[in-house]
């Protein structure tokens, strides 16, 4: 995968119901965890070196975005001298859902060894853009988002924009935010200005993703790319925004931005391998449990403990079974905190939203947390729920 060619042999379909990065700035997997920040800088959380022998090169990218219910996804070769150039369509023929995931194995145009690659995330009416490629595709949102400030002439942008793109253009399973229209509530002043005509929802906006640094794609790691945050603009705000976005987010400030972490491969066959990757701004340290629904009283399974931007355990945990896991009987994923059940999900939507129809044992899967606080409802036309996405870490 040193240089691969054939744009269309990517896997456009999502795999099922499932940051601000501005371009160029670079996500690096070479230990097992690294996130992009707020505003789009990639830090590495440290964690142990990942010294499993290479496999098959394979990328993972979900849809992480708390106040959008879809996107449309594209990606951006991002060259040795920054210089970002959006590539073709948008990766999948439909939207890709809140919590929903795609899976990548080549890219037309990108040689891995020397180039980076940025996803980049478009939401809203997304009709707008149907047929478009990536490049108009853009360009429609950067002139939608310009518009509704209130610049027809398209120079500037809207509130949020500066997670924009660097070079090509300046710029769940619980419910999902809706898009569109002139507004949502508490959506007064969201576009910063002391005085005027009332904020205007854009019809659509585009946010740039932390960027793939170059040599990450080939490295023989199965990784796994969680866009999370909020992408912002006029009237994506309320009183418990920072709740839902993160810290520090205002409908100026947004915080979409992604984690970016190398999944371990280790298996047994008589088990099911099983890791979590904790992709929310708005939590803390969380742990996830296996529990039979009520009025059963049994303890169920403790899956890990995760911290965000961590991928735990490391490597991954081969210490159950399938029936121990009770994904096949009616159990349900928790997230908890202090011994707190903060949200639960059934084992059967949590792999549906990845695509998967069971686990099996011999094969390696992680769950994936994102979205606001755990123990927040979704908020029709502004915030998506908690979600959890079961993948496969070795994809068919």
């Amino acid at each position: 995968m040193a240089c691969v060619t054939n744009h269309e042999a990517l896997e456009k379909k999502p795999a099922g119901r499932g940051g601000s990065g501005s371009g160029g700035t670079f996500a690096s997997a070479g230990a097992p965890s690294n996130r992009g920040g707020s505003g789009g800088e990639a830090a590495s959380s440290g964690g142990h070196a990942d010294d499993e022998p290479p496999g098959e090169s394979v990328l993972t990218i979900v849809n992480g975005v708390v106040d959008a219910p879809r996107i449309a996804l594209c990606l951006a070769k991002v060259d040795a001298d920054g210089n970002v150039t959006p590539l073709g369509s948008p990766l999948t023929d439909a939207p890709l859902e809140y919590g929903q995931s795609v899976v990548l194995r080549e890219v037309d145009g990108v040689n891995f060894d020397t180039d980076g690659l940025e996803p980049i995330a478009i939401a809203g009416e997304l009709e707008l853009i149907r047929g478009l490629d990536c490049v108009a595709a853009i360009d429609r949102a950067h002139a939608e988002e310009a518009r509704s400030a209130g610049n027809p002439s398209g120079e500037g942008g809207a509130g949020g924009d500066s997670g924009g793109l660097s070079a090509a253009s300046d710029a769940g399973s619980g419910g999902s935010a809706g898009e569109g229209g002139s507004g949502a509530g508490d959506s007064a002043g969201s576009a910063g200005a002391a005085a005027g005509p009332p904020a205007v929802r854009s019809a659509l906006r585009a946010r740039g993703l932390p960027a793939i640094g170059a040599a990450t794609l080939n490295a023989g790691r199965s990784l796994v790319f969680v866009a999370n945050g909020c992408m912002g603009g006029a009237t994506y705000t309320g009183p418990a925004a920072t709740q839902y976005c993160g810290a520090d987010y205002s409908a100026r400030e947004p915080t979409v931005s992604a984690i970016l972490v190398s999944l371990s491969r280790q298996v047994s066959d008589d088990h099911v391998a099983l890791q979590a990757v904790h992709a929310s701004l708005a939590n803390g340290q969380v742990e996830l449990h296996s529990r039979p629904p009520f009025p059963s009283k049994a303890t169920g399974i403790g899956i890990t403990s995760v911290v965000f931007g961590q991928v735990a355990p490391r490597p991954a945990s081969i210490s159950n079974t399938v029936t121990d896991l009770g994904s096949a009987r009616k159990y349900l994923v928790t997230v908890e905190s202090d011994g707190n059940v903060l949200f639960d999900v059934a084992w059967s939507s949590t792999l549906a939203q990845g695509g998967l129809s069971e686990l099996k044992s011999g094969q390696g899967y992680a769950l994936i947390f994102n979205g606001p606080r755990a123990d927040l409802p979704a908020v029709p036309n502004l915030w998506n729920a908690p979600t959890l996405t079961a993948i496969a870490v070795d994809p068919e």
